[in-house]
């Protein structure tokens, strides 16, 4: 699992576990391109292709790599955050 940050952007539409970090300046990636944002999945699934982020960014109820549901309660939420920051 990878841990949630407070500056990664989260999308209402999106997997609960979906997460994106957008960059600022002149951050390039390893073919030259500028680099937008990273993404990151915080069950250590990100998406590798345009096709997979397409489906991250439409699988609301359940992760449509291994069908987990994605009822996220607020304890789990709290559980998720005390164990990141231990």
């Amino acid at each position: 699992m990878f841990r949630d940050e407070s500056r990664f952007r989260r999308h209402r539409g999106a997997c609960p576990y979906y997460r994106e970090n957008w960059t600022h300046g002149d951050q390039r990636t390893p073919d030259g391109e500028l680099l937008l944002y990273e993404v990151y999945c915080l069950k250590g699934w990100p998406p590798t292709s345009t096709d997979e982020q397409n489906s991250c960014m439409c699988s609301v109820r359940r992760c449509w790599r291994n069908g987990e549901d994605h009822r996220i309660t607020p304890e789990e939420s709290a559980a998720t955050r005390a164990t990141s920051s231990a």
